[in-house]
């Protein structure tokens, strides 16, 4: 064990001393001081922590229930994603998300919302049936195209602030592993420009701040 790792092993015994519930007040009060005094001096931050401890084990497939073979459907499960450190999959004809469980509940949330707000933008315009798919597949390349930023600029801030492991390079490394995961290259798409265009302005305005409350899902506890 190096002396990072080792550095990390007595701060999460000190977290956790703080946390046992046979601990008391003042014991535990000591041991977060000490913790927190640890984490500041060497620049610890909770996401390496994470990192050390955990495995893909914890990583779980969670089912959407959507099984259209739809390549607008597939990418905006990229795209819910993209905004919670998870990965998409199809298995048995169901897309579902792998990763930790509270991050695929709120991936599910994500994707139905983003699902939703596509239909409804596609139900109002107005055009041939390739006018329309057009049309929806610049709002879902839009969506996709500003998650895929989002999680960018994300990933930036979480290096800058972390000196050790990136929790999600971890995370999507125990994905894989867990679920065997590979992908192809994204298939090329014949689109009527004009109804694209207005379809990916629409897509730039969608909110993307977790909007999730009006889904038929209920985010589990």
């Amino acid at each position: 064990m190096n002396d990072r790792a080792k550095l990390l092993d007595r701060v999460q015994k000190l977290l956790a001393m703080a946390k046992h519930s046979a601990s008391n007040e003042n014991e535990a009060s000591i041991a977060l001081r000490r913790a927190e005094s640890m984490m500041r001096k060497h620049d610890i931050q909770y996401a390496e922590l994470t990192a050390q401890t955990i495995n893909k084990d914890d990583m779980v497939a969670a089912e959407t229930g959507e099984s259209r073979n739809s390549s607008w459907v597939w990418n905006l499960a990229w795209s819910a994603s993209y905004l919670t450190s998870t990965l998409p999959t199809k298995r048995n004809n169901e897309i579902k998300f792998c990763g930790t469980p509270e991050d695929t509940q709120v991936a599910l949330l994500m994707f139905d919302y983003l699902v939703a707000v596509t239909e409804r933008l596609a139900k109002k315009f107005d055009g041939s049936r390739r006018d329309r798919n057009s049309f929806k597949m610049g709002v879902v390349f839009a969506i996709l195209d500003r998650c895929r930023e989002i999680k960018a600029e994300r990933e930036e801030e979480l290096s800058k602030a972390t000196t050790g492991t990136d929790l999600v390079v971890v995370k999507k490394d125990l994905i894989i592993k867990r679920f065997n995961l590979s992908y192809s290259a994204g298939r090329s798409y014949s689109v009527s420009q004009n109804a694209y265009n207005a379809g990916y302005a629409k897509g730039k305005k969608v909110s993307l701040n977790s909007q999730v409350g009006s889904t038929k899902r209920k985010m589990v506890a």
